[in-house]
């Protein structure tokens, strides 16, 4: 759904400006910047990137397409309790040719260095497509996240597109090939299969420390699993927004309980644990892989 036009468009609509402004005073438009207008109700995210001067891209696109998205907090801002995504960098993509940015937070003011403001520079043609809509298409979101974020969490958002198809595995390939090489074999491990971004984090933490992990195996007398390590680990992965009420406390329990009946051993880790504490995870599953 189109959601800003500029007042250029919306007079080859046949909109006067008698008219634009009267929609502006009824609320049917919203000012965004000057001669930038937006259909009420536009996310705050999304009015923020084109009032900064382009499109929203990498995890600020993502989350307006309900993709799993990874907290991102400026490095000069450390994870505090309780995160909301609110702490969030604002992810800008912008024509290269572009050479004044505006404040995403004040209208008029000219952008300053700010930690909590990404910009990338982007082909004006992508762009030209995407200004109705203000947000990037999906395969050009990841690729910013690639370029943005820790490769683990890119890799969380691209397996995320592809789950929910905003994303092929066909274009995987052209992904791989936009981005620096050591991204490739990063792009090309991406599993539509998993619909949780903590999964996809320690999947691919796990087996770059050399462990075999298998992505939700269905183990007899057990169930699915989030992960099996070298064959024997269960592992599960306890995301904030789940698991919080006691009848998914009792069956998680149960599990685990078959799990030690059928001799595999059981470790749970927290949506907080995996991506923010992820040393002490990892020596945790090395420990009980040794016992």
């Amino acid at each position: 759904m189109r959601r800003f036009w500029t007042t250029k468009e919306l007079r080859e609509r046949g909109k006067t400006e008698r008219e634009i402004a009267e929609a502006a005073r009824q609320a049917e438009l919203v000012p965004v910047r000057r001669g930038v207008w937006a259909r009420p109700g536009t996310s705050t995210l999304l009015l923020q990137a084109v009032r900064a001067g382009g499109v929203a891209t990498s995890i600020t696109a993502a989350r307006h397409l309900g993709l799993w998205t990874p907290p991102d907090l400026p490095p000069d801002r450390p994870y505090r309790y309780p995160y909301t995504a609110e702490q969030d960098r604002l992810h800008v993509a912008f024509r290269r040719s572009t050479t004044r940015l505006h404040d995403p937070d004040r209208p008029g003011m000219r952008l300053t260095r700010r930690s909590d403001v990404v910009l990338h520079p982007s082909d004006p043609d992508v762009l030209a497509g995407s200004a109705g809509f203000g947000v990037v298409p999906a395969l050009l979101l990841v690729e910013h996240a690639f370029r943005s974020l820790p490769p683990e969490r890119a890799l969380a958002v691209l397996d995320s597109a592809l789950h929910e198809r905003y994303v092929r595995p066909a274009d995987l390939h052209a992904l791989a090939a936009a981005l620096p090489a050591r991204f490739r074999s990063v792009v090309l491990a991406a599993d539509g299969r998993a619909d949780s971004g903590l999964e996809t984090i320690a999947r691919h933490l796990l087996r770059a420390a050399g462990l075999r992990v298998e992505v939700q195996p269905v183990l007899d007398g057990i169930g699915e699993v989030d992960l099996l390590v070298e064959g024997r680990l269960v592992v599960e992965l306890d995301g904030r927004q789940y698991h919080d009420d006691e009848e998914a406390f009792a069956r998680d329990r149960a599990r685990d309980l078959a799990a030690t009946r059928l001799r595999y051993r059981t470790v749970r880790f927290t949506w907080r644990q995996v991506l923010f504490e992820w040393p002490a995870v990892e020596a945790a599953v090395f420990a009980a892989l040794s016992t």
